[in-house]
């Protein structure tokens, strides 16, 4: 059997962690809320890239990405030159919405319990009753 630290790349947590270390640092400079805010902060090849999936932050960080740039590269003694921003889609939630396809009407309703009262089968009772109740 293999070893755990065997099985997880230890570059990839290395460069994750600097991402989270270069982001975090972000959100401290432009004073932003983690929680209200998403900023991903991506560096390669002497190059800054700042991604944000709000349009509005993303103008904010445009006009702020040489100022961001300068401030990684004194902190964290980085070389960046270039630096850009990218709004990407933001990410939803797949709930859907549970919609009534139809609505029973007043008389549909009365109908619909007067059918029910002359059934015999109880499981079909309580749906034609259920369903005349829809709305109330």
């Amino acid at each position: 059997m293999k070893n755990f630290q065997h099985l997880v790349n230890t570059e990839l947590t290395k460069s994750i962690e600097n991402y989270d270390k270069l982001s975090s640092f972000v959100y401290e400079l432009m004073h932003l809320d983690k929680n209200k805010h998403n900023v991903w902060v991506v560096a390669k090849r002497q190059n800054l890239t700042l991604m944000t999936d709000n349009p509005y932050l993303g103008t904010q960080l445009r006009y702020q990405q040489n100022t961001i740039c300068d401030a990684i590269n004194r902190k964290f003694l980085m070389e960046l030159k270039t630096s850009k921003v990218k709004i990407i889609p933001q990410t939803t939630d797949l709930k859907k919405r549970q919609q009534d396809l139809y609505k029973v009407g007043g008389k549909a309703s009365e109908v619909l319990t007067n059918m029910a009262s002359e059934i015999e089968d109880e499981e079909l009772k309580n749906s034609l009753l259920k369903l005349a109740n829809q709305n109330k």
